[in-house]
């Protein structure tokens, strides 16, 4: 007997999914490169909020997306890969290197801006219901480097 349902986003094929993945990746590789820069930074200091309490749980996930989709008008599938790619460097980043990036970040910041990033920076901790010392500890090392205001 055929199956007659119809597939789900789930059950996608292998190759639409693939073209998906390509599709996202050249729609940021083509942003400028201020911007770029802007949205990778971002996504990765975002991706630290989440990992402090070394659990980055599937509501931080979402939310960092959320952000993006939202603040960035990035499409979902680029808001997914711009978070998977800000998950990999922070696993491979050194304290160093966390440090500079928010401080390349700090120059091009208005007082606004910083205001937006601290709340979006929250929103992350809270995502899963649950805002840990270490989490709050993390938001307040990154506004030190931007150059936050308590």
């Amino acid at each position: 007997m055929p199956n007659t349902t119809k597939s789900t986003a789930s059950e996608s094929s292998p190759s639409s999914v693939t073209e998906e993945i390509r599709t996202a990746l050249r729609r940021l590789e083509e942003l400028n490169r201020e911007t770029a820069g802007y949205l990778k930074t971002l996504a990765f200091i975002l991706h630290r909020v989440a990992k402090a309490d070394d659990e980055v749980t599937r509501e931080e996930t979402d939310r960092m997306e959320q952000i993006l989709v939202d603040h960035a008008a990035l499409s979902r599938s680029e808001a997914m890969l711009a978070v998977e790619i800000a998950r990999h460097c922070g696993e491979i980043a050194d304290c160093g290197r966390s440090y500079q990036t928010s401080r390349q970040f700090r120059g091009s910041l208005e007082e606004e801006d910083g205001r937006t990033i601290r709340r979006f920076l929250e929103s992350v901790a809270e995502a899963d219901g649950k805002i840990r010392t270490s989490e709050k500890a993390q938001i307040r090392q990154i506004a030190t480097e931007l150059g936050l205001p308590s």
